[in-house]
């Protein structure tokens, strides 16, 4: 938005804390996030488990958790919550026996897709005052800041379809 600063709405000393205004922008997509996926039966933890082990291929429990920075002990209560509603199955590892491999079912990659379609609608809700350089750019620079890997194509691709359509 034009003009908007976040002053007009934050306390002064909190307005020009960067860390205050990511928490605040996480807190407003979240619960946006979480209201759309828990109109299909999951949730953020479901999803991104779902999402990694479907774009990824089977995984191993540890290398998922590393994979999405989630705690090791959270990350067993998601997976066997994806596992017991049949979302996900153990196999062994065939390249490591002692290891098991996570992978998405037919009904786990049709949870996903819906979950998919879902969020992405509540992310170009979210983002509905950038236009598409904009969110390419914001997307370029959290991910830095998150220090994570800036494998963006896909993401960006679809917030500027989704843009687009508008």
């Amino acid at each position: 938005m034009i003009g908007f600063k976040p002053m007009d709405t934050f306390p002064r000393a909190l307005a020009a804390r960067t860390g205050f205004l990511l928490a605040q922008a996480h807190m407003a997509a979240r619960a946006k996030a979480d209201k759309a996926l828990d109109g299909i039966g999951l949730n953020m933890r479901g999803y991104a488990a779902l999402a990694t082990l479907v774009s990824d291929g089977p995984t191993s429990q540890q290398r998922l958790s590393e994979r999405i920075r989630m705690d090791p002990a959270t990350m067993v209560d998601v997976i066997d919550g994806l596992e017991a509603s049949g979302h996900i199955v153990r196999r062994r590892n065939p390249r490591d026996r002692r290891e098991y491999a996570l992978e998405p079912t037919a009904r786990g990659r049709a949870l996903y897709a819906r979950a998919d379609r879902a969020l992405a609608e509540v992310e170009k809700k979210t983002l509905r005052g950038l236009d598409a350089r904009e969110a390419r750019t914001l997307m370029q620079l959290l991910a830095r800041i998150a220090d994570g890997p800036l494998q963006l194509a896909a993401p960006v691709k679809r917030l500027e379809s989704l843009k687009a359509r508008r």
